[in-house]
């Protein structure tokens, strides 16, 4: 029986939604019938929570957690960390709190997680010192929480653990309950490409372009009475890991709704199929952590894993990111120095003859050390790609994620050569696109 709080509260959050939904269909470009069902989505999380609350203990963050260390914009982030004295370090593995807040169901699961997979766990406070048990306030927190933060913050932590780079000898997973689940497939989607993502019961990505940037797989743990996930939702989301490309294991468990394993004791009772949900999340777990399997380009895949002592394969393995800007080092210029001079290259790469019948295509650009250390400067990070025509012209689209300025710079001009040795690129023209929008595309032309 639901209290007359509840009703209340109930109400307050539904009308708060239909205004937004109003404003919604008033003013975006997306078609109505997708707006509805994010909203109602939404409604069903809230009636969902309310009439089936879980059993939640709240706790003070500087009682609950054990760890603190610097963050982004000047603030301290406080977490808990569990460990296994048994393993050997290299695994380590994200938890992401549900809308609540950190909390000690979230640091139970994270203990029971390092003592079976011998491995640490780190789970930390997202909403940045705050915790609750009124279903409202949660809503609230996790709406007003936006991503770009949360993906700081987990930055921050992997820093913390050793683990920003992929040479770091590391292997790191990202685990989310609910509103962590939503949270923790976007960053490594959005930053985090070389981490396996768990998600459980979380808001799920569907957008190939998106999904195609992961370099580890995904696990995906669903309800079938989950009123925010339909059939056709969860569906979508495992053919498009697989049009992607990314390998998966997306199940949905018959009987129960969102959030159904609640606490530890289930496992231990054997509760099902919390157990069955847990089993499939730590097989997952363990066979990642055994295998280190990335799904990358081929090519570069071929080049960067190969034992081979080729001076092209050892600049390939000393990058952090195939597919993006990596900063420069004295190690990585010495070994471009040594793939120009020595390696098996085409001869006279400079002349017409010899780059012109592999010239024409898109480019992405990975070593540029000018450009990562203007990106370190200002505080954020470019991506650059080359389209090379037949016909001798260029034009190079830098995306921008700054804080002053988020959006495309772009330039076109033509590609020559100077002698045998050396190739030329003029560019003439250049023009802006400002965008917030991780998906938009730059201007293709002035």
């Amino acid at each position: 029986m639901m209290s007359s709080a509840c009703v209340a509260s109930t109400i307050f959050c539904i009308t708060c939604l239909l205004c937004e939904l109003n404003s919604s269909l008033a003013f975006s470009s997306r078609s109505s019938s997708s707006i509805i069902t994010s909203w109602s989505s939404s409604v069903a999380h809230i009636i969902e929570h309310i009439v089936s609350p879980p059993p939640l203990q709240v706790t003070p963050l500087n009682e609950l957690t054990n760890t603190r260390f610097p963050g982004p914009d000047g603030v301290d982030i406080l977490a808990y960390t569990a460990t296994n004295n048994n393993g050997d370090g290299k695994n380590t593995i994200i938890l992401l709190h549900e809308f609540f807040g950190l909390n000690p169901s979230i640091v139970e699961k994270a203990e029971l997680l390092a003592k079976d997979l011998g491995c640490t766990v780190i789970a930390p406070d997202t909403f940045r010192g705050t915790v609750t048990d009124f279903v409202p306030k949660a809503i609230w927190l996790a709406l007003t929480t936006p991503q770009e933060r949360v993906n700081d913050d987990l930055d921050a932590v992997c820093r913390f653990l050793g683990c920003s780079n992929t040479d770091s000898g590391k292997n790191l997973a990202v685990v989310g309950f609910c509103y962590g689940g939503g949270k923790a497939i976007r960053y490594t989607t959005q930053r985090k490409h070389d981490a396996a993502t768990v998600v459980f019961y979380g808001s799920p990505v569907t957008d190939v372009n998106e999904l195609q940037r992961l370099n580890a797989p995904v696990c995906g743990i669903f309800g079938n009475q989950d009123a925010q996930f339909s059939s056709s939702l969860l569906d979508n989301f495992q053919s498009s890991l697989n049009d992607a490309g990314v390998d998966n294991d997306i199940r949905v468990y018959s009987g129960v709704g969102h959030a159904f394993w609640k606490d530890v004791s289930q496992i231990e009772r054997g509760d099902q199929p919390q157990t069955d949900a847990y089993n499939q999340c730590t097989t997952f777990l363990r066979e990642f952590f055994s295998s280190s399997t990335m799904r990358v380009d081929d090519t570069i895949k071929e080049a960067a894993t190969t034992s081979s002592t080729t001076v092209k394969s050892r600049f390939l393995d000393s990058l952090d990111r195939p597919y993006d800007l990596n900063q420069g080092s004295k190690e990585r210029t010495g070994l471009l120095n040594d793939l120009i001079q020595n390696g098996d290259s085409i001869q006279q790469p400079g002349s017409l003859e010899s780059f012109m019948p592999v010239a024409p295509g898109r480019w992405r650009v990975i070593y540029a050390p000018h450009m990562t250390t203007m990106s370190g400067l200002a505080g954020g990070e470019f991506s650059v790609q080359y389209d090379l025509n037949d016909d001798g012209t260029i034009i190079s689209h830098a995306k921008c994620n700054f804080p002053f300025y988020k959006g495309f710079l772009s330039v076109s001009g033509s590609f020559g050569s100077v002698n045998n040795e050396v190739c030329r690129v003029d560019f003439d023209e250049a023009w802006i696109k400002a965008s917030n929008h991780e998906n938009d595309e730059p201007y293709p032309n002035i």
